[in-house]
């Protein structure tokens, strides 16, 4: 199985994604990966296919959109627009068309995965040389976005653990799979225990619900209890070796400041629940100073995509983007009993882990936006073709 030239660009785009300030080269190969694609589909009518959930997709971006009408910051709502829902779709449509051929996605996922490894084994050695401290200015990324990073791409490692046609490249997969989790334990990112968590018992339940696994309901059940157990403990350990005894409750599980902040951001939507303050995560410190608090600088957004999206749209915001998810969520759900049944999970595992993640902080924006959009639209691609022969199975 041989790589094309022109796969070069989708390879490069995954695999530099993550590293901050690559945004010029990014977008450059963003655009190549485009017109490749679009060159292909126009070209070539038997390589395409219906782009799935297009009913979401659309009533997402109209109400994305709309929310000019009453942007705070226009100029600013613009480019958000340009950046969220022009870049991102590109990247989808350019991931979906190009995975018309199997062989194509595996060696793009192989990418990613090198690119895992390019970043985490960077981030280790920082992290060693550093006192065992995170570096947030590292080339390596901070905390946040490379937890989020890690639960992102380890979906495409886990398809290769099952599809890849070669022997030892579905080992390194599953070895990919495991330094993915090892790597969002170093984060101290006390939300990647619950993702990883349900990342791992949903590809159980699937997994078993398609007949990929055996496990009678005994093991189902005591799969579930050490997962459930190493969650706990990691969450716990990561707690306390972050924290340690910290006298400030602030820092304690139960006293997180955001709990005491999401009310207030709820009634702030429930003041204009039909417009908010216009797309862009950013717009709402402009709009709204004072909903920040002062012992809590960070909280300059709602650190939750769906209420960020209440702030920028209101009601409707949230409404399109659940849709979206939903869409996606269901189209994975269908593929995951079916001859894709990888795909579907691989699908499953993206979306959640994705909406999940973004409960605690929102990374639903810029390279997080487009690693989450170029894996959806190869999955989409491989959930819903029907392959044949060697060049398609």
């Amino acid at each position: 199985m041989k790589a094309s030239l022109p796969l070069l660009p989708f390879a490069l785009f995954l695999i530099i994604l993550p590293f901050p300030g690559t945004v010029a080269a990014r977008l450059l190969l963003l655009l190549i990966c485009f017109c490749i694609a679009s060159w292909q589909w126009w070209r070539h009518p038997g390589l395409r296919a219906t782009i799935p959930c297009k009913p979401v997709l659309a009533a997402w971006i109209v109400v994305c959109a709309a929310s000019m009408f009453y942007a705070f910051d226009p100029g600013y709502s613009l480019g958000e627009l340009k950046n969220e829902l022009g870049y991102t779709m590109m990247a989808f449509f350019a991931f979906f068309a190009i995975a018309h051929d199997r062989a194509n996605a595996v060696w793009l996922l192989r990418a990613s995965g090198l690119g895992l490894v390019i970043i985490g084994g960077w981030a280790i050695i920082a992290l060693v040389t550093n006192g065992f401290a995170w570096n947030e200015g590292g080339g390596h990324g901070g905390i946040g976005i490379f937890a989020t990073y890690v639960i992102t791409v380890v979906c495409g490692q886990f398809w290769l653990a099952g599809q890849d046609p070669s022997p030892a490249f579905r080992r390194l997969a599953l070895a990919l799979c495991v330094f993915a989790i090892a790597l969002a334990a170093l984060t101290m990112q006390r939300a990647v225990w619950p993702v990883i968590a349900f990342q791992s018992l949903l590809a159980l339940f699937v997994a078993s619900r398609a007949g990929l696994i055996a496990l009678d309901r005994r093991m189902l059940l005591l799969a579930i209890g050490c997962v459930a157990m190493v969650a706990i403990a990691g969450l716990l350990a990561n707690q306390r070796v972050r924290y340690g005894d910290a006298p400030n409750e602030r820092v304690q599980l139960g006293n997180d400041v955001r709990l005491k902040y999401w009310p207030e951001v709820v009634a702030r939507i429930a003041e204009h629940p039909l417009t908010g303050t216009g797309f862009g995560r950013g717009v709402i410190r402009k709009a709204y100073p004072d909903l920040t608090p002062a012992e809590a600088p960070a909280l300059w957004h709602a650190h939750n995509v769906f209420l960020n999206y209440g702030l920028q749209a209101g009601i409707p915001g949230v409404l399109a983007l659940a849709a979206l998810f939903a869409g996606f969520g269901i189209l994975f759900w269908h593929a995951s009993t079916g001859p894709q049944a990888w795909a579907g999970i691989a699908g499953l595992l993206l979306v959640g882990g994705v909406v999940l993640r973004n409960q605690a902080n929102d990374f639903f924006v810029r390279d997080m936006s487009l690693m989450f959009w170029a894996l959806t639209g190869l999955f989409a691609r491989l959930a819903t073709s029907a392959w044949h022969g060697d060049r398609h199975g």
